[in-house]
């Protein structure tokens, strides 16, 4: 018993000296530069010198959509960027292909800049109706109609038109003036044009296309501290709207006959 009690143990003692061998094996990965974002950048977002740069890509990761610094230093790939759109949300450290951007004059672009569910109306401006023309695209403005109310000369009173101006829509996105989608590259200096492209919801669209046969439509600036970032437009409320904007007068065979303007 004695003898076989120690060459067990001695064979337990000989293994637990033998530890296994435990190698490390550093595998070298190539990496390829790919382009990305330098800050968050959201949707409708214009392109700015700086916004980009090259990060660092596992080679076997990248597939061709990505795009990679084959040009060189140069920056002719950055450069040809710039300027362009964001269609969707970029995030700093992912990879970015052509199609998440989108330039001014490519067809679509107008679509691209819309938030969903919303549409773009064109609206005829003049400096005097907008701010000086210092209204750009991305502000937020209100849109004031002004109109002139003839009274009905069988309900008897005054028959002095009576001109009257209100606020029917608030915080409204300007997405175009005239052709350009993008601020004046001079910083703060005015953009005259003749039209302003508003992002407004269907309803809304329907509204300010009558609102315009009615009377003059003014486009009142909002201050940054004043306008919510992504805040749809609203027009006014019920009973202001259907005041403000009284029903029309149609015409047929010599008599008269008044339609209301639908409401909310």
């Amino acid at each position: 018993m004695f003898v076989v009690f120690t060459t067990l143990r001695g064979m337990n003692t000989k293994s637990a000296d033998i530890a296994p061998e435990v190698r490390t094996i550093v595998e070298e990965v190539d990496y390829t530069q790919v382009l990305s974002v330098s800050e968050p950048m959201n949707k409708g977002d214009r392109v700015n010198k700086g916004d980009l740069k090259w990060i660092d890509w596992p080679t076997e990761a990248v597939t061709t959509a990505l795009i990679t610094d084959d040009a060189g230093a140069d920056g002719s790939v950055m450069d040809s960027l710039l300027g362009a759109f964001v269609r969707e949300t970029l995030t700093p450290g992912d990879p970015l292909v052509m199609s998440r951007f989108i330039r001014a004059g490519d067809a679509g672009i107008m679509a691209a800049l819309l938030s969903p569910g919303m549409r773009a109306v064109t609206v005829r401006i003049s400096v005097d109706t907008a701010s000086g023309g210092f209204i750009q695209p991305g502000d937020k403005v209100d849109i004031i109609l002004q109109e002139m109310i003839q009274p009905d000369s069988e309900v008897g009173g005054s028959t002095q038109p009576k001109f009257i101006a209100t606020t029917i829509f608030e915080n409204v996105t300007i997405l175009a003036i005239d052709q350009s989608f993008s601020n004046n590259p001079e910083g703060g200096a005015a953009i005259p044009g003749s039209t302003a492209t508003l992002e407004l919801s269907p309803r809304d669209a329907e509204r300010i296309t009558v609102a315009q046969v009615r009377g003059d439509l003014s486009l009142v600036l909002r201050g940054f501290s004043g306008s919510s970032a992504r805040a749809p437009s609203r027009a006014s409320s019920p009973s202001e709207t259907e005041k403000s904007v009284p029903p029309l007068t149609i015409y047929r065979s010599g008599a008269s006959q008044s339609v209301a303007v639908r409401g909310n």
